[in-house]
């Protein structure tokens, strides 16, 4: 048998292996996009660290964020309020010991107008005002909205009277009659509102008189009947609002006039008339009622009935 050739296999080439640390494989998640920003990040600071405009940027924005930061711990730990209080009270005894504090608090009436002591001192009272309060810490237009509250008043002007005076010129509503309401005495002015509270006769004295719960509001329909009706106005002493819903009129001479609830300046207008042509004011009576539409009932005084009803006797007696 012929002898068998044994053949060599060609050896297999393998890739050269390559030397130095292996490569990682790449990463695509999020995680390798971040770490990349942050060196990006890093290699811009690095190299604004060589650029003036931009390292000047940087130092501000970096003083800024710490200054905000402080700021916020020190409103929170109530810092800054501690120092403002501070400043203030400091900056308040710099101003006292200047001259700069309030000595003299004037409240007046301008245009020669008077006002009572009670009016004077409730305002100064209402304006917030204090002896040796610092004059810059004073605001004219707050004192003048608290002292605009009080119902007495019609105008108020502040001012600051440098080195120690405050003047308040307050321009008082005038009052025009007197409400009498549960016991208390008080001005009134032509709208019904009430303007403070009458201490004495004195000041009182001369000025109509109202008398009961909520007559105020409805009395300045009642003064404009009374000026058409100058003969009952002149006779009037006080006016009784009646069960929240009419008036009475008491006379000078005591007698009452009862008025309706509708149509009161038609009475009395009719009264008025009455006057003109029989002198029905002038007569003696207790009660003239006109409650009834169309209707006087006139009552005498039981002096004047007692008189009347001995003369009918003696007539009679005469007769007899």
């Amino acid at each position: 048998m012929p002898a068998m050739r044994q053949t060599r296999r060609a050896p297999v080439k393998r890739a050269p292996v390559p030397r130095g640390r292996p490569r990682s494989p790449r990463r695509t998640d999020s995680h390798a996009w971040t770490m990349k920003l942050g060196a990006w990040a890093h290699a811009r600071m690095r190299a604004a660290q060589y650029d003036g405009p931009t390292r000047k940027i940087l130092v501000g924005f970096t003083l800024t964020s710490v200054l905000a930061i402080f700021v916020l711990l020190a409103a929170g730990l109530g810092i800054l309020d501690d120092l403002g209080r501070g400043i203030q009270t400091s900056a308040g005894n710099t101003a006292r010991s200047a001259g700069l504090a309030v000595r003299v608090i004037n409240v007046q009436a301008p245009n020669g107008k008077n006002l009572s002591e009670y009016q004077r001192a409730e305002a100064e009272v209402k304006s917030g005002v204090m002896a040796d309060d610092v004059m810059f810490g004073v605001d004219p237009s707050e004192v003048r909205a608290r002292v605009a509250e009080l119902p007495w008043v019609e105008q108020v002007v502040v001012r600051r009277l440098w080195p120690d005076q405050i003047q308040i010129l307050i321009t008082p509503r005038a009052a025009t009659a007197l409400w009498q309401e549960k016991g208390q005495l008080s001005f009134m002015d032509g709208a019904g509102r009430k303007l403070g509270e009458a201490k004495n006769t004195t000041s009182a004295k001369g000025y109509a008189l109202v008398v009961g719960s909520n007559a105020g509001p409805q009395a300045p329909a009642l003064f404009e009947a009374l000026r058409a009706s100058p003969d009952v106005a002149s006779r009037t002493s006080a006016a009784l609002w009646v069960g929240d819903r009419r008036w009475t009129l008491r006379l000078k001479s005591g007698g009452d006039i009862l008025l309706p609830e509708v149509g009161m300046a038609e009475a009395l207008a009719h009264v008025q008339a009455l006057q003109v042509s029989h002198q029905i004011l002038d007569r003696e009576f207790a009660r003239l009622d006109l409650r009834i539409s169309g209707t006087l009932i006139l009552r005498p005084t039981p002096e004047r009935l007692s008189v009347t009803k001995a003369h009918e006797a003696a007539k009679s007696a005469q007769k007899a």
